[in-house]
């Protein structure tokens, strides 16, 4: 036990311990009927389901339509989706709810060896200060009760390396199998950890058998995914970047205090060092579930300082200090407010949310949609709505695998039914609707589901659309705010229903505003497909990119992606469309200075 500890503070050390699990515990079990999900649930559960219908998914028949892709996906976490909401009735909402108990024993899991590891390499103190500081931020404690598969990859790291070191090698072998099989990454993360463990310990002969026999038992895996090579671009959707100062502050701080003696922290060192890849690959990623590791480590530094300290009462003094701030104000969102907040019926914000996607779905099934190849403004949410009834999605989730010419761009428009970011009795598309261009099925409170009707005389469409983007540009450079997490005068505003509410119509206002330019580039784009091809193509993709942007202006996923002076960019270069709008003419939309500004909107904004 650590000098300056006692019996009684270690007791007391576990009862907070226990206390922080239990609380946060019990919030997350309170929401499981409406459990926060991340964007990326959608995707795993609408493969998990099939799955459970299929037996197997080596091909991947929701994503990139018409033809689908190679499924390069590890199937660890579908699987056990597949199984626990076959159990619980194989309906979509069992999946979904096998889908929120698997996220609860994820973050349990967490916790729990963020608990062990400080506990085992410190004592209780440390313990209680790295339960407190993982589950205090709602970043860090969120990136693992949202349950997607690189969380159980960064858990599985530690107990890999820890069981290599102590000559558990069949345990080891099993563990970096999963890992593997739970996360592509997982393949350049945990044998990487294992091999640094080796490379300090000189453990040669057991670096050998673990990795011959990992890459034994992986084989289907990875040769599935060398045959498919071909597909694998490794290009990332748009993620906003969410850091955990406290920990990370405390991390590098315990790092360069106890790493000092590094031959007495060879396990430290490996399970610190064996997910820096994602630094290139995943850099969000890694930030956000590096945070294990580093609340074992800033744990380790706050009990190393507590021990210096002379005096009992300020040594207690201390703890409850550092336990309070990292519940209460670990230099960001506390993940107890946020929980609390959640319970309360108050969800912002809410990456993905499954009444939206049931709701387009019904719509599909409703008008005989089903099996639709289905174009959705944000590729991500698209796969939320096959977990509910079956579709083929243009594009969709996880686009580091996908063809490298889209056949999807070879077929008319007007093979596809679209999901875009209007209500459905918006006045542009009741225009469209009243002109005979396009059909409305119905949809949801901020999304309808459309199908082009015919092609329109590319003149008069031309002047059509030309009005809509000019105008909705100019709405959106004086008016739209930035899609932002508020700062902490005004989020507390938000915990009020009518507060949301009110913040709900605002960013649906120019969510509107978005999706009609989305709409304009769609019509236009239609016209143009006998006649000039090569400009049908072009609008079809600006169609896509402000389908995307009304997503990123509104939902509740890319909430903090942009900064405010790209926000403030955008708004000009919405400006400078405009501009190149009115001047343009009677073929405004076609003309090189609007299709110059629309390529600087994009490129500004996306970074594509």
């Amino acid at each position: 036990m650590r000098a300056g500890s006692s019996i009684d503070r270690s007791q007391t050390a576990r009862i907070v311990t226990l206390t922080i699990l239990g609380v946060n515990l019990v919030l997350l079990l309170y929401s499981i009927s409406d459990y926060r999900v991340s964007i990326d649930s959608g995707y795993h559960i609408s493969l998990a389901r099939w799955y459970a219908e299929h037996g197997s998914a080596w091909w991947d028949h929701i994503n990139f339509g018409p033809g689908g892709r190679p499924n390069l996906q590890g199937p660890g976490l579908h699987i056990a989706i597949a199984i626990i909401g076959r159990i619980l009735g194989g309906t979509a909402d069992a999946f979904i709810l096998a889908n929120s108990l698997l996220a609860v024993t994820q973050w349990s899991a967490a916790i729990l060896t963020a608990w062990y590891f400080a506990r085992r390499l410190g004592d209780d103190v440390a313990a209680m200060f790295a339960v407190a500081l993982l589950a205090g931020s709602a970043y860090a404690s969120g990136s693992f009760y949202v349950g997607i598969p690189s969380g159980w990859l960064f858990i599985t790291i530690p107990w890999a390396i820890h069981f290599f070191l102590a000559d558990q090698l069949i345990a080891a072998t099993i563990l970096t199998s999963l890992a593997c099989y739970t996360h592509l990454g997982g393949f350049l993360t945990v044998p990487v950890g294992i091999a640094i463990a080796a490379l300090l310990q000189r453990r040669w002969r057991a670096l050998a058998i673990v990795g011959i026999a990992t890459t034994i038992l992986t084989s289907p895996y990875w040769v599935h995914f060398l045959l498919n090579l071909a597909w694998y671009r490794g290009q990332h959707g748009h993620e906003a970047l969410h850091l955990d100062p406290l920990i990370d502050i405390l991390a590098i701080a315990g790092a360069a205090w106890l790493f000092r003696r590094p031959r007495e922290h060879h396990f430290l060192i490996a399970w610190a060092a064996a997910p820096l890849a994602w630094l290139i690959q995943d850099p969000n990623r890694f930030a956000a579930q590096s945070t294990l590791a580093g609340s074992v480590i800033g744990g380790l530094f706050l009990a190393e300082m507590m021990a210096r300290i002379a005096t009992p009462r300020i040594r207690s003094a201390f703890a409850a200090f550092m336990v309070a701030f990292a519940t209460i104000f670990p230099l960001g969102i506390p993940n107890l407010l946020a929980e609390v907040a959640w319970d309360a019926g108050l969800h912002f914000p809410r990456s993905l949310d499954w009444d939206q996607a049931r709701g387009l779905a019904e719509v599909l099934k409703r008008n005989h949609l089903g099996a639709s190849k289905l174009s959705v403004y944000q590729t991500s949410f698209g796969p939320s709505i096959a977990v509910f009834t079956p579709v083929v999605l243009y594009r969709g989730h996880w686009v580091e695998v996908q063809p490298k010419h889209d056949p999807a761009d070879d077929l008319s428009a007007a093979t596809w039914i679209y999901v875009v970011p209007l209500a459905p009795g918006d006045p542009v598309l009741k225009q469209m609707d009243e002109m005979g261009l396009m059909h409305v099925y119905g949809g949801t409170t901020d999304s309808a589901v459309v199908a082009l009707a015919r092609p329109g005389d590319p003149a008069t469409i031309a002047q059509l659309a030309s009005k809509i983007l000019a105008e909705n540009a100019r709405w959106l450079a004086a008016h739209a705010i930035n899609n932002k997490m508020p700062p902490p005068e005004k989020l507390v505003k938000l915990l009020s229903s009518s507060a949301l509410e009110a913040h709900r119509r605002t960013m649906d206002e120019q969510r509107f505003h978005a999706g009609r330019m989305e709409i304009a580039c769609l019509v236009y784009a239609y016209s143009l497909e006998a006649t000039r091809p090569d400009d049908a193509h072009l609008f079809r993709n600006a169609a896509r990119g402000f389908g995307s942007l009304a997503s990123f202006l509104s939902d509740g996923d890319p909430v903090g992606y942009a900064g405010d002076e790209r926000h403030a960019e955008m708004q000009r270069n919405m400006t400078a469309l405009a501009d190149a709008l009115d001047a343009g003419g009677a073929n405004a939309p076609g003309s090189a200075a609007v299709l110059a500004a629309g390529r600087r909107l994009f490129y500004d904004y996306f970074g594509e």
